[in-house]
């Protein structure tokens, strides 16, 4: 059987609050947890009744409960707070208008356990009960229940008690859904009380790594300071770039960000945000903060090339310290750039305060996508040597858009180059991967580079004419 964390760090959230507590009172003995979802894809489950069904996305919150004296956990999937999905038309207005649940998802489990860092872990026995506000009831994975039994996995008594939880579950919550609803509600304000009085996060081995991390730190402050300088004009502040990608590297990477405003900033603040900007950039990684602040009217529709109201990055540190104002009143125009930055935030960034992502961003055209990537790897065969490594992932990810459409990072699209391209330069590939990944110090053949950007350009030339027919 398999064990479970309820901190489900097997969704692959980037960052998501889990606490766990205690709760003895009349309503409820045992176990409350609760997860806070601050990114993640919207997805979705279809009911009968309810239809489509929203179980991710951020703003969303999970509540899990595990009451004392029986073999399950109830996960009740909340809309974020006040809201639910307009397409659910029967929705029904539930005890709570704070905590409207999406859908109610019980496990019936074999017990409870503890991981090294006391995170609750449940044996799962395969059998589920899953129901919704608009009155689905259905049980799942019934099917893999009898699989177990028959293979010998689960014994007849373990089987048998399966059921008879399941028939419990069907009689205590399903008969009455509101007053279930209703009886989780209550929990779940004795849990938010418990977080406004002090109720800590709890330290499992996801949130100590993250919480020690430079990026974590970075971005928390660029987000305050955002806040604080822009106000009521921030329409929300965006991740994108290796940090959503799964290759974030402090000795090699950036952090980047879109911040978006409603309506254009002025010098002085604009002035306000660079002093922000460059105190935390001394505090980031190697290669540092890049941003850049649009208006929310270039994102949706999407304007190319793309008008910003200001940018930064290293490179522009000593031009901002020596005439801040002349930085301050010409660092603004446009990007062809943020069709690429874009495109990603809308594919796999994370919105790290303000609007969702959906409702900001619209969709890059592919023309304006691969216009904007083509100028990065244009001139690779003669600016390959200045900067091997970059240039060989880049053209990599690249061919990749336009042979397949994915939108990959750097360490991606190496990975898929060593299935996809020759073997002549899968050396050159490799070296690459581990110069990116682990900092290592790579000599690299330049003539066999030369000829790799040469034979790459020409490909994604042909694939491009191709795009474009």
């Amino acid at each position: 059987m398999k064990h479970k964390r309820l901190n489900r760090d097997g969704w692959g959230f980037s960052y998501y609050p889990y606490y766990q507590m205690r709760i003895d009172d009349e309503l409820f003995h045992g176990m409350a947890c609760l997860i806070k979802l601050t990114d993640g894809e919207n997805n979705y489950w279809a009911t009968p009744k309810a239809g489509r069904i929203q179980v991710t996305g951020a703003g969303m919150s999970w509540l899990e409960l595990v009451p004392d004296d029986t073999s399950r956990v109830i996960t009740i999937m909340y809309f974020p707070e006040g809201t639910h999905d307009n397409e659910r038309y029967h929705y029904p207005t539930p005890a709570d208008q704070r905590f409207r649940p999406s859908i109610y998802y019980v496990d019936i489990t074999e017990g409870i356990i503890y991981d090294d860092y006391g995170v609750a872990t449940y044996i799962d026995k395969y059998l589920d009960v899953i129901f919704t506000p608009e009155g689905d009831v259905k049980i799942d994975d019934r099917d893999e229940l009898d699989a177990a039994y028959a293979s010998g996995e689960l014994t007849r008594q373990q089987y048998d008690t399966a059921l008879q939880e399941c028939d419990l579950i069907l009689k205590e919550y399903c008969e009455d859904i509101p007053r279930t609803g209703a009886w989780c509600a209550k929990i779940r304000d004795m849990v938010e009380e418990r977080i406004k009085a002090g109720e800590p996060i709890k330290p499992c081995k996801e949130v100590l790594e993250l919480h020690n991390s430079k990026l974590y730190k970075i971005t928390s402050q660029f987000v305050e300071q955002s806040r604080k300088i822009l106000g009521d004009n921030l329409t929300g502040v965006y991740l994108h770039g290796s940090a959503v990608m799964g290759c974030y590297n402090p000795d090699k990477s950036d952090i980047d960000l879109i911040v978006v405003v409603n309506e254009c900033l002025s010098d002085d603040i604009k002035r306000k945000f660079m002093e922000a900007v460059v105190a935390l950039n001394e505090e980031g990684p190697a290669k540092g903060i890049e941003m850049s602040i649009v208006t929310k009217a270039v994102c949706n529709p999407f304007v190319y090339p793309t008008p910003f109201e200001l940018h930064f990055s290293v490179m522009h540190v000593g031009w901002y310290k020596d005439n801040p104002e002349d930085y301050v009143r010409k660092m603004n125009g446009t990007d062809a750039d943020l069709a690429a930055h874009f495109t990603v935030i809308k594919k796999r960034g994370k919105c790290l305060y303000g609007a969702p992502i959906d409702e900001i961003f619209g969709k890059v055209p592919q023309a304006d996508y691969m216009d904007s990537i083509w100028k990065d790897i244009a001139e690779a065969e003669e600016e390959i040597t200045e900067n091997p490594m970059y240039l060989i992932l880049n053209l990599a990810r690249v061919l990749a858009y336009t042979q397949e459409g994915a939108v990959l990072s750097k360490k991606e699209g190496g990975e898929w180059a060593l299935k996809s391209l020759p073997e002549t330069y899968h050396c050159l590939i490799e070296a690459a991967l581990r110069e990116y990944a682990e900092g290592a110090d790579v000599s690299y053949d330049m003539k066999l580079a030369k000829d790799y950007a040469r034979y790459m350009v020409e490909q994604i030339t042909r694939e491009k004419e191709n795009l474009n027919k």
